[in-house]
């Protein structure tokens, strides 16, 4: 009795998964002579779907399993803003972009004035009417951003932004401009005028240390000129007059 029910359990089983099979074999044929109809795009916020859609360069009406879906996602991410790009089937004829933008949070100057996003790649000059309201990356010319090491202190000069950001003190100061010298030292410009020499490296012990430093400046009303940060623990003040 119970092989019985065995036996018919298989052939419902098979009979089912037979089904599926054609039923999915029905849609891929189906779609193999299916034009793209519909193309969603998701993930803009700065651009807009139409220059996404110049980029791709998808004709409707191509039968949708004949596209090359990585050339696509190439084509797309050759845009500036567009850090990523991800394309798939929507069967039968629907094609999904999702785009992931990039976000700039610094400016940097090279042979010309870029965006540097989070990963610290420029990736491209502004155009009239952007926004302009970011720190400013200076003393990279052409030859110190492309070596090993240039790269690496970009990556610096950031993660001392981010950091700045957990401070109020100092996040309050404002940074205007971080400048690379000739030592590869981090020299930083806050828009109140006051000018810090990072030194190299532990740029995060060194942000803990500065608001400190702006903590007691502050409650005591003491006009700071410039901080010289020789190490995590030995930081100098120079003090400007009182105004």
């Amino acid at each position: 009795m119970k092989r019985g029910k065995l036996v018919i359990l298989g052939i419902g089983i098979a009979v089912i998964t037979s089904l599926w099979g054609l039923e999915w074999g029905s849609r891929l044929l189906l779609a193999s002579h299916l034009g793209v109809k519909k193309i969603e795009v998701k993930g803009c916020q700065r651009m807009d779907r139409q220059q996404i859609l110049e980029a791709a360069s998808i004709t409707y009406q191509t039968p949708i399993l004949k596209l090359d879906l990585k050339k696509i996602a190439q084509r797309v991410e050759s845009i500036p803003w567009v850090r990523s790009c991800q394309v798939r089937r929507v069967l039968p004829d629907k094609l999904s972009l999702r785009i992931v933008e990039r976000k700039p949070v610094a400016l940097i100057y090279l042979n010309g004035l870029y965006y540097l996003d989070e990963d610290g790649t420029p990736f491209t000059e502004p155009s009239p009417g952007e926004k302009l309201d970011y720190p400013v990356l200076t003393g990279w010319v052409e030859q110190r951003w492309q070596n090993g090491e240039g790269k690496r202190l970009i990556q610096e000069a950031l993660r001392f932004l981010a950091q700045v950001q957990k401070y109020p003190h100092l996040s309050h100061q404002g940074i205007s401009e971080i400048h690379l010298g000739e030592l590869g030292e981090l020299i930083v410009f806050t828009t109140r005028g006051t000018m810090i020499n990072l030194g190299r490296g532990d740029v995060g012990i060194k942000a803990s240390r500065l608001e400190e430093v702006w903590r007691r400046t502050v409650a005591r009303h003491l006009p700071v000129k410039y901080i010289l940060c020789e190490s995590p623990d030995r930081i100098v003040v120079g003090l400007g007059e009182r105004g």
